[in-house]
């Protein structure tokens, strides 16, 4: 079992990830893995080391994962885009599987290349996580949509020289639905505090505040995902896969007018190939 630990703004997510069918080259199209189990605590709880180290041990230890038996876990792979959790983080990983767990960045195998960009190690570790399943699994080029307490997208591109590699083209990064709608609240008299959730179709014109809250926050992200993804097809010259993830992704995907590929775990199993790629790397195979 590999554990992917992925720090984001608001949790950390701990996912066990099990099986997979890679072929011999550096893309890894076929890469899979089934999801064990996935948790979750406050990334808050990941800035006190002991306090993270207590509730990260009852929380793993409800799926099977002991740091006074042994583990499950054979390899760790952290995401994080919160540098002061990421401490706590490492010194689980090496509490639990005496290793050294894999920390993510774009130095790591990734099977991306970030020569397009001037600064890639300003590239969140989520977004490197979610962008290298998508080039191990889906066709190039490729958007990948993260609806978290940000919308993170990317865009991957297939190496000019054909090698089966893949390109890190850059993207967009947009605030969230949850943070767009506390953005509302925080910064107006009247208007209330509200937690997505489902419009339904017929609620597309709101008859209330909150329901033309809703309708802006969900409709209207569905409707930039779609803007955005024409006009990247429009520059590249040539049709993008579009894969949405994220716990927002629930409430928006309904509202998507084109085609699109549901990713629950898209960051998790990109993770997890890094992992895998980078410890073939330490072993020397």
């Amino acid at each position: 079992m590999i554990l992917v630990i992925d720090i984001g703004n608001t949790n950390i997510k701990f996912t066990g990830l099990a099986g997979c069918s890679l072929r011999g080259d550096p893309a890894m199209e076929k890469a899979d893995f089934s999801v064990l189990f996935e948790d979750r605590l406050s990334t808050e709880t990941g800035k006190d080391l002991q306090k993270f180290l207590c509730a990260a041990e009852q929380l793993l230890g409800q799926h099977g994962i002991s740091f006074l038996s042994g583990s499950a876990a054979e390899a760790v792979a952290i995401s994080s885009v919160v540098p002061a959790a990421t401490p706590a983080a490492v010194c689980l990983a090496e509490k639990i599987c005496a290793l050294t767990p894999v920390v993510i960045s774009c130095k790591s195998d990734s099977g991306l290349s970030f020569d397009r960009l001037p600064a890639p190690e300003r590239v969140g570790t989520d977004r490197i996580a979610d962008a290298a399943w998508a080039a191990a699994r889906h066709p190039l080029p490729a958007m990948t949509v993260d609806l978290g307490t940000a919308t993170t997208i990317n865009v991957i591109g297939p190496a000019e020289d054909g090698n089966g590699s893949a390109v890190f083209l850059g993207g967009m990064i947009g605030a969230g639905v949850s943070t767009s709608l506390h953005a509302l609240r925080t910064g107006t008299a009247q208007l209330p505090e509200l937690l997505p959730h489902a419009v339904p179709k017929e609620s597309l014109i709101g008859i209330d505040t909150d329901g033309c809250m809703m309708s802006s926050a969900i409709v209207g992200t569905a409707a930039m995902i779609e803007g955005l993804a024409d006009r990247v097809e429009q520059q590249l010259g040539r049709p993008v896969t579009l894969i949405v993830t994220g716990g927002n992704a629930r409430f928006v995907t309904p509202w998507i007018r084109r085609s699109f590929v549901s990713e629950p775990c898209l960051a998790s199993r990109g993770a997890a190939v890094i992992a895998l790629r980078e410890l073939k790397k330490r072993s020397g195979n």
